[in-house]
């Protein structure tokens, strides 16, 4: 049994409370874990498939049942996504930054949003104080080139009103006198001897036609124009109107970090100096809780490998570091998992001097299109996964904005549309979406599970055979949790004293 190319894993079958990120509750918050010593990007696509996420190489999965804050797995369908108002708007703002050097004053709307991707996608930060000490103790709206035209409504005011005139019934005001209104019984109506009143949107689109008939431009031709304009832009379309010479150059570079390679190990403290200026800015951490090393155990380390496949993706699949860099200077780091059929998005941590950017939801925006590049080369990579949907947190709710997004049933591990999810969890903060289907991955023969023991593979039959072992609880319960196809995959550890 070749063993180099297996996970291999060890499963903690006891877990205390501890405290949980999104209530604040000290004791309240349970997960199931295991330490990842290695991890095929197969199996940890399965894993996330069932609700697990990683730290580093630690893998928790959240007991929903008992959880103060059920955590559901969500994940975003890349092939029809539908761009928000906000989201045309933080592109817009990002591209007339990076084209004309226009930043936008005051807040956008969406530093809310963006501050909080860097801190929940991780589950990251709330599960970081949580799972990491687990670890430690275990190994503007669509830019419209043409006006939207109602041409009908425009033809027939044409024919019952030439005149353009608008009657004013505005009186101005000054030195906070007192504006006196007419006594009602005084109104008699509208005055007949004057032109209709028409709506401020009529007047605009019949000013817009006028100057393009200026121009020499036909009806016909404002029909197309208008018709045009209605098509909605791609994400692909947004992004290729970054100008060849724009007033700031942004390069974005997709670096692998699991094994290192020269280009990580280049920019290393630069990226730490910047994780490290983003958590005590952002999140208040103090110097001790933002070392190089725990950047290096939490977004660094990766019990997964890269893979070069002949069918996979031109980079491969395994973990990588999404770096943008603007004039040269790193701003912003996405930690992303490449698995088979999604990217994972693990964690984000930008620099605060660049926030007006709203790099969280922008950056979200660029792993979503690089999602659907590497569909193009890998048919099967169709998700972008974020981690966990938290509904009684609202701070969490922002992820539901990215559409469509689907939540995991955490009884049938089936995916459902987060609108069809979202009343059931206003009434019950823990649900399942799947009324009918059984989870029939949890069935698993517990004697062909697959075991490291004394530094061999063999199947639990084998082994509890051998050994006499009386830990079969345990192994039911990992094999459950994991899936048969997992368990029947992965090695797990037994220890030989």
């Amino acid at each position: 049994m070749a063993n180099e190319y297996r996970s291999i894993v060890e499963y903690f079958g006891e877990h205390e409370g501890y405290r949980c990120g999104y209530c604040g509750s000290k004791d309240t918050n349970y997960s199931h874990g295991m330490w990842a010593h290695r991890m095929t990007t197969t199996d940890y696509q399965d894993l996330i498939d069932r609700g697990w996420r990683r730290s580093g190489k630690y893998c928790y999965k959240p007991k929903m049942d008992v959880i103060c804050c059920p955590q559901y797995a969500i994940r975003l369908d890349i092939l029809n996504v539908k761009l928000t108002t906000s989201q045309k708007k933080v592109l817009k703002k990002v591209h007339k930054f990076l084209n004309d050097n226009i930043r936008p004053h005051g807040k956008s709307g969406m530093e809310d949003e963006n501050g909080q991707r860097g801190g929940m996608l991780i589950e990251e930060k709330p599960g970081q104080e949580s799972n990491e000490n687990v670890a430690d103790t275990m190994p503007a709206t669509i830019s419209d080139h043409y006006m939207r035209v109602d041409m009908d409504a425009i033809r027939k005011e044409d024919k019952t009103n030439d005149s353009m005139s608008v009657p004013s019934s505005t009186v101005s005001v000054a030195n906070n006198e007192a504006k006196v209104k007419e006594p009602k019984s005084q109104v008699k109506g509208a005055d007949p001897n004057k032109p209709p009143c028409k709506k401020a949107k009529l007047i605009r689109m019949e000013r817009k036609q006028r100057k393009l008939q200026a121009r020499g431009i036909s009806l016909d031709q404002m029909e197309k124009r208008a018709s045009k304009g209605n098509e909605e832009k791609t994400l692909e379309q947004f992004f290729s109107e970054i100008k060849k010479d724009a007033h700031n150059k942004l390069e974005v570079k997709i670096i692998s970090s699991s094994p290192r390679s020269k280009e990580f190990t280049d920019t290393m403290q630069q990226s730490y100096e910047l994780y490290k200026k983003y958590q005590q800015a952002m999140h208040n951490d103090p110097p001790d809780k933002c070392t190089q090393k725990q950047w290096i155990r939490f977004l660094v380390d990766s019990p997964i490998k890269t893979e070069l496949q002949y069918d996979g993706p031109s980079i491969g699949y395994g973990s990588f570091h999404e770096q943008f860099w603007l004039n040269g200077c790193l701003i912003c780091v996405g930690v992303l998992d490449i698995l088979p059929y999604c990217i994972s998005s693990k964690y984000l941590y930008y620099d605060p001097d660049f926030e007006f950017m709203s790099l969280g939801t922008y950056s979200a925006l660029r792993e979503i299109a690089l999602t659907r590049k590497l569909h193009n080369e890998v048919p099967d990579i169709k998700y972008y996964c974020m981690g966990f949907y938290v509904h009684s947190c609202p701070k969490m709710k922002y992820k539901g904005q990215f559409k469509p997004s689907f939540l995991l049933c955490p009884q049938a591990y089936t995916w459902h549309p987060l609108e069809k999810c979202v009343p059931k969890l206003d009434v019950n903060k823990y649900s399942k979406f799947n009324e009918t289907d059984a989870d029939r991955d949890g069935e698993v023969d517990l004697k062909n599970i697959l075991v490291l023991y004394d530094h061999q593979a063999m199947t639990y039959g084998y082994y509890s055979a051998m050994t006499g072992q009386a830990d079969q609880a345990e192994v039911s319960e990992y094999a459950k949790l994991t899936g048969r196809h997992c368990a029947h995959r992965m090695l797990l550890y037994r220890s030989s004293n």
